[in-house]
Formats: C-alpha cells, structure tokens, sequence
C-alpha cells in the first residue's frame, strides 16, 4: 500500500487513502451529510471502500458500526481506519454482501458501482478503480436486495447513484418493498446539469416523497 493522510468533509476528521484504490469523492461527501440518524443505532455500509463514511459517521451517537468489502486490500485499509479514528464499536467484514449475514439493521448506506458492464471489460483487466466504479461485484438490483434483507421494518436505506438510472431505481425500490422518503439532486454549477441523486427509502413503507432542496457543487 501507498497510504496518504487525508481529512474528510472536515480537517478534524482524518483517514488514510491508497492513490491505487478508489478514493472517496463528491458522492461519498454528499452521502455521507445526507445519513441521518438517531441515537444508538446500528449502520450497516455496503461496499464500504475505505471506511470513510463510517469515520464519519463514528462522530455520531450509534450502536454500531460496520462496513462489508469485497475486495481484499481495500478492506485492510478499511480496517486501518477504524483501528486507528474509530471509537465506537465498529467491524470491517471482507465478504460479498451476497454471502454477508447479521441481525437486523436500523440503517443501510452505499456508495455504490453506478456503471453497468459492457461486453469488452474482463474483470482480470479491472483496476481497484474500476471496481470501485463498475457493477462487477455489485449490480443495482442485488444491492437493493440485500439492503431490504439486512434492514429492519421501517428501517432506513441511503444511497447516491446516477440520475440516468432513476426509472431503474425506483422500480428496483418498488419490487423489494421499499419507498423512496426524501430524494435529492446534485448539480455541477459550471453546466447546471445533475450529477449525482441522493436517496433516502424507507421499508416496508407507504410514505410520500419528499424533493429537497437541490445541491450546487
């Protein structure tokens, strides 16, 4: 690993990033201010990467913490972060989510791969970054189930994808029992053009949506 030192959204939070990994970036910022929780609750973060949204999310009142990681190296840094900014209780676990299994979660949240496979990319070809970016080892579809599967009733999903993808989405949402609360674009000021859709959903809810004020970055 080349570890450099980092700070995250604040320069009191710090972390460690590999410049072969994916590093965190504008999404896993506005993801990680858009969470919101209460007090004492267990979070679960699929596809955790760096551990970074846990680093800032350890600033709140939880119960719990834990990231699950496909990819080998990148859970060991992970894991560095939590044993070196981490206070509360907090697990790295390298697995699929696929074969990941626990009690229930109050809350879910995921920065996800936004970009499907064409037929030309070899996953031997694929870098960290790459992974980190394209629906390898986590398509929409699977990471929606397994958010539902790990959530508790009325527990909370948060994530940030593109929004091209929104018809899909919604529709994936919808077939696992789950409804979208509090929804959020992001707009690049230079082109005026979304970016990025933050999403809050709710199990096993019949809630109405909720369009928040649009973010300029």
């Amino acid at each position: 690993m080349s570890l450099k030192l980092d700070y995250f959204i604040d320069e009191n939070i710090q972390l460690y990033q590999d410049d072969e990994h994916f590093r965190f970036n504008t999404d896993t910022k506005l993801l990680a201010k858009f969470v919101r929780l209460k007090k004492q609750e267990r979070v679960l973060d699929i596809g955790t990467n760096n551990a970074a949204i846990l680093v800032y999310l350890d600033h709140f009142d939880v119960k719990e913490l834990v990231g699950v990681e496909v990819l080998e190296e990148t859970s060991k840094l992970a894991q560095k972060n939590v044993d070196t900014f981490i206070k509360h209780p907090c697990k790295i676990v390298n697995l699929p989510i696929q074969e990941y299994k626990d009690d229930l979660f109050d809350v879910v949240v995921s920065n996800p791969p936004y970009f499907k496979l064409n037929a030309n990319q070899k996953p031997e070809t694929m870098t960290y970054r790459h992974l980190g970016r394209m629906e390898e080892n986590l398509t929409l579809e699977e990471l929606v189930l397994h958010a539902n599967r790990l959530l508790k009733s009325y527990g909370r999903f948060y994530f940030v994808h593109r929004p091209n993808r929104l018809n899909e989405i919604n529709k994936v949402l919808y077939e696992n029992h789950f409804s979208i609360r509090n929804i959020q674009f992001a707009y690049d000021h230079r082109d005026n053009k979304v970016k990025s859709v933050l999403v809050e959903a709710i199990k096993e809810s019949n809630c109405d949506m909720n369009v928040l004020e649009s973010i300029y970055i």
